[in-house]
């Protein structure tokens, strides 16, 4: 099952403003200093949104080629789908084989686009991947809020331990279901001084701003002190069933349980929003300095 926040973050990747988002993000100058992409989903599931960053990267980088002939022998792009449990990395590993081609050609044989390195390995939060003392540039993340609080600090510090200190952001997709609880990651988040905003780019597409509306930051959202909030919960509704409609903040298990898989769907994503985080204000000099190695 792909969890709607998941679907969404994958189709943003892959869409025209999210290959010019990571070609901005990576642009030639840039590489010269970075030499490698490095990207870690976290908690991929079935890896759809890493096999999404995957295809998204490997399009932009195509373009980045065109600059210089010796690009492609000197740059190298690794996604890295990480989850718990044998069964999940197995699955994660078919999925790979199946929707993944590092290298595409023409008619003509030749080589049209970029090689990347797509790996599954198991990353328990809380700790680190092992035998891989690296920094990613992209940390990507979908659904990841929704178990329980006892949770994010373990994954705070794995997201610590890997992002990038200086060229690293995180892109989090998030579906709102308890916000006081879930704000809490984004807090505890800032006191390492990882900070999040929404992401732009997408909600100024039309397409996905139809679809997840609400533009109120994470300190907002769902928060019974934002009026702004209260009003967006109260006056959006969805479909119940083809017969009704209700508003955001009235609907009942026992309403979701009358809705159509379409008005299911709307009305998950509805209530999902896409943050990017990276750190701001930290010295780490020597992390910087070990940037042109990596």
């Amino acid at each position: 099952m792909v969890w709607p926040s998941g679907r969404l973050l994958a189709e943003a990747l892959t869409s025209t403003f999210g290959i010019n988002f990571l070609k901005k993000r990576f642009q030639y100058d840039n590489f010269r200093k970075i030499r490698n992409i490095k990207c870690l989903e976290l908690g991929s599931g079935l890896g759809v949104c890493g096999l999404a960053l995957a295809a998204a990267l490997t399009s932009c980088c195509r373009v980045l080629d065109e600059r210089e002939s010796e690009f492609k022998k000197s740059n190298q792009v690794t996604v890295v789908l990480s989850d718990i449990g044998e069964n999940t990395i197995k699955l994660l590993d078919m999925n790979i084989d199946r929707n993944h081609e590092p290298r595409r050609f023409d008619r003509n044989r030749q080589l049209i686009a970029y090689d990347t390195a797509l790996v599954s390995e198991e990353l328990v939060w809380g700790k680190t991947l092992s035998n891989r003392d690296e920094k990613f540039q992209i940390i990507l993340g979908s659904d990841l809020l929704y178990n329980t609080h006892k949770s994010y600090d373990p994954l705070i510090y794995t997201i610590k331990q890997h992002l990038h200190p200086e060229h690293g952001i995180i892109i989090l997709a998030v579906r709102w279901r308890k916000p006081d609880l879930e704000r809490k990651f984004f807090e505890a988040a800032e006191t390492e001084r990882i900070y999040f905003e929404l992401w732009d780019d997408f909600m100024r597409d039309n397409n996905f701003a139809k679809r997840s509306p609400c533009q109120l930051g994470w300190r907002d959202y769902g928060n019974p002190k934002c009026e702004a909030s209260n009003k967006f919960l109260l006056e959006t509704t969805v479909s119940v069933g083809q017969s009704k409609t209700i508003a955001l903040a009235k609907i009942t298990e026992t309403d979701m349980e009358c809705m159509s898989d379409e008005e299911h769907t709307i009305f998950e994503e509805m209530q999902c929003q896409i943050y990017i985080g990276s750190y701001k204000g930290v010295s780490r000099k020597r992390e910087r300095d070990e940037d042109t190695t990596t």
